[in-house]
């Protein structure tokens, strides 16, 4: 598939979602932040204590969809700019921003991750929550690590590709908040690989192997039991890390 094929088929696929959604843009707790935010949501395990402290930090969101990361991040004291490559969600963004009294604290733009329209060395932190997995990462990684500063910090967390029973679910099965499939591309460990290349430090977690269960439940569903569990075999069998759902991407340039 092209470049030009996929982006048109993902601009489709989040423009519609996003129209769905615009109706019902609301304002966030006002306690909320993206410190909160990670900790509540098991898939970003191990971010805040990476990243610290973001306050009067220039950050960039990739990917930043109906744009409630890039308000939880100017909450927290960052700089914010942000892109998508769909212009619905970037509108459902900056009507978000302005509904939150944050948008003189976020910079929002339509581009593509492969090409970004940003200087160089730009950004002391750059972070993504499933965007790297509609990429591609030959034509992304360099990018990604030439608007960083250097010394800066990277995370992305990502779904994972590998568990067959896993992509046949997501292919075919229903479930609560499933979106539809576009042209994205769970990642194996070679594009994981690509992603980290050009960065000086790189390291990946893989998460949630029995615990991907609660995604059938919603998003708010937690099974401790199966947290548990998942922390006792992925240390003592790491094979089993390739079939988890998630994995949490740390770069330093």
């Amino acid at each position: 598939m092209s470049v030009e094929d996929r982006y048109r088929i993902e601009r489709a696929k989040w423009d519609a979602l996003a129209s769905k959604e615009l109706p019902g843009v609301s304002v966030l707790p006002p306690t909320a932040t993206f410190y909160t935010y990670a900790r509540k949501v098991s898939v970003m395990a191990g971010v805040n204590e990476f990243l610290g402290d973001l306050q009067g930090k220039q950050v960039l969101e990739c990917g930043c969809g109906l744009g409630e990361i890039s308000i939880l991040l100017a909450k927290s004291g960052a700089y914010v700019t942000a892109f998508d490559l769909s212009p619905v969600s970037v509108a459902v963004a900056r009507r978000r921003a302005v509904m939150n009294i944050a948008d003189t604290k976020i910079n929002l733009a339509v581009a593509a991750g492969e090409s970004m329209p940003f200087a160089d060395e730009r950004f002391d932190v750059i972070f993504g929550k499933g965007i790297l997995h509609h990429l591609d990462a030959n034509l992304g990684c360099n990018d990604l690590c030439r608007v960083l500063k250097s010394g800066g910090k990277a995370v992305f967390v990502e779904p994972m590709g590998m568990n067959p029973i896993l992509n046949f679910v997501r292919a075919y099965i229903p479930y609560r908040h499933k979106h539809p499939r576009g042209a994205d591309r769970p990642l194996k460990y070679d594009d994981i690989h690509r992603w980290g290349k050009p960065f000086k430090e790189f390291r990946y977690q893989e998460i949630q192997l029995l615990s991907m269960f609660e995604r059938g439940f919603g998003f708010n569903k937690r099974f401790t039991i199966l947290r548990r569990a998942d922390a006792v075999l992925l240390k003592r069998l790491p094979f089993l890390r390739r079939y988890c759902r998630y994995v949490v991407m740390f770069m330093v340039k």
